[in-house]
């Protein structure tokens, strides 16, 4: 493990946005640049909680500015080799407009740590990105490769910042050699980007969200096609041949490239062409030299979209040269994880599944589209410009009852009346209001879903909160 610690000694580091990312790449760099400023909008944030017991206090080349307005951001930059941006940070903010006015290098923390990795630690890396299933696909490609004896960490937008895998001192003595990093990414990651060149890529679909940030669709497909903008003929790059959205790009790169990753394709459509594809409870792969099928007939992922996250998994641990045999017992047992269509169990005569993790309207419909008209669901957060009219004739073939929460409920209220609408609709003030209203309209046997697609952040902290506010009250019924 050989870290390419140069490219940031003694640099003048300035982190923007103080929240789990950029406070890991002070705590891991400070004792390696010269200064580091950190900033954040938020005055009121408690730096103590945000460093977690990090004395952070005692180090001198350490300055913390909270609540500034860019009145100080001439003096700040006058002393900055390099500007580390957060995820949650959007671009448009004064004081990063004038640093690249003043062309100073800005990175993400994922370009960041990219330039620390050696050669043989990028050799090692697994990069997935996709609007939906992105911590289903990771997490379960980490367990495939754990329980095979391989030592992996997933990390990424999924907690771990990619940083937080690079060791500088005692602190990660278990991040041992031949790790291989399996990281989430996310588009906001993707604005940053220049070398990141993760050797394996996987892009699992893509459709409509975050327009409020990218202001337009066709932004947000070409940062998600990023993860492959550096990857040559020696990487490889597995790709849902079912997105037309995808497929398109590709094929417009292909025409402006003279190389391009080995792509490898999976789909649930059609068997022709596709190096994965499903069938009968199986999936079949012919990847490289390897040929071989799954059985995934008692797995415990439901939906169709959950097929196509473990097809992407499949080709990733084959590549890794993972066997079939352990393969198939990890995918058997791999359990879905909290948030994404959830089941909670069966309560007062109603089925009842938390999907609070959907949060923009094809997730949605992925998540009702296995059910019968039965769905009694919740719906709405906070307004990102999403366009809800692909989910609007889904909603007359599947769902009862329709209850409207949040800053969109007026909006897709309006959307609704505006077609055939053949079920009831609701809005509530609260989500506690919307259980109620729930368990009050919905038939005995009939299922009762939060499914909400859109963000949580007008009513609540972020999606696990607005989830387990929604199982709390759903088990308060028992």
């Amino acid at each position: 493990m050989a870290y390419r610690f140069d490219t940031v000694k003694n640099k003048n580091l300035l982190v923007i946005g103080l929240g789990k990312t950029g406070i890991s790449v002070i705590k891991k760099l400070l004792d390696i640049c010269a200064t580091i400023t950190g900033i954040d909008s938020n005055p009121a944030l408690n730096v103590g909680d945000a460093f977690d017991g990090y004395r952070y206090s005692d180090r001198g080349n350490l300055k913390i500015i909270l609540g500034k307005n860019i009145s100080e951001g001439k003096e700040i930059l006058r002393k900055t080799d390099l500007v580390i941006i957060s995820p949650g940070v959007p671009e448009s903010i004064p004081i990063i407009r004038l640093a690249s006015k003043y062309k100073i290098p800005i990175w993400s923390e994922l370009e960041l740590a990219w330039r620390l990795l050696g050669v043989e630690d990028k050799d090692r890396t697994i990069a997935v990105t996709g609007t939906n299933g992105k911590t289903t696909v990771v997490n379960l490609i980490g367990k495939i490769l754990d329980d095979s004896g391989k030592n992996c960490a997933v990390c990424g937008n999924v907690g771990l910042p990619l940083i937080d895998t690079i060791d500088t001192g005692n602190e990660y003595k278990h991040y041992q050699r031949d790790l291989i990093r399996v990281i989430e990414v996310s588009s906001f990651q993707l604005e940053w980007i220049y070398d990141f060149k993760p050797h394996i890529s996987v892009i699992l679909n893509i459709t409509s969200d975050h327009i409020d940030r990218h202001e337009t669709f066709e932004n947000y497909v070409d940062l998600k096609l990023k993860l492959l903008a550096n990857q040559n003929k020696n990487d490889w790059s597995i790709v849902n041949a079912d997105d037309r959205n995808i497929n398109e790009k590709i094929r417009t790169i292909s025409k402006s490239r003279n190389q391009l990753p080995e792509i490898i394709k999976f789909g649930l459509q059609t068997k022709e062409g596709m190096d994965l594809f499903y069938e009968n409870n199986r999936i079949y792969y012919r990847i490289e030299k390897s040929n071989g099928e799954i059985n995934i007939k008692n797995i415990l992922l439901k939906g169709k979209h959950n097929i196509s996250n473990i097809m992407a998994s499949v080709a990733a641990a084959v590549l890794i040269g993972i066997d079939k045999k352990s393969m198939e017992k990890t995918i058997n047992s791999f359990k879905p994880l909290d948030h994404r269509l959830e089941y909670l169990g069966y309560i007062r005569g109603l089925r009842c599944f938390n999907d609070s993790k959907s949060t923009n309207p094809d997730a949605t419909i992925v998540a009702i589209n296995d059910f019968g008209k039965e769905i009694t669901l919740i719906m709405g957060g906070k307004d990102k410009d999403m366009d809800f009219s692909e989910l609007i004739p889904v909603l007359n073939k599947k769902v009862k009852n329709l209850i409207l929460i949040g800053e969109t409920s007026s909006s897709i209220y309006k959307e609704v009346m505006k077609s055939t609408c053949d079920y009831n609709v609701y809005k509530c003030d609260t989500l506690e209001a919307a259980v109620k209203k729930g368990f009050e309209v919905a038939g005995p046997g009939e299922v009762l879903m939060l499914s909400p697609a859109c963000a949580s952040m007008d009513m609540f902290k972020d999606y696990k909160d607005r989830g387990n506010r929604f199982k709390n009250l759903i088990f308060s019924e028992k």
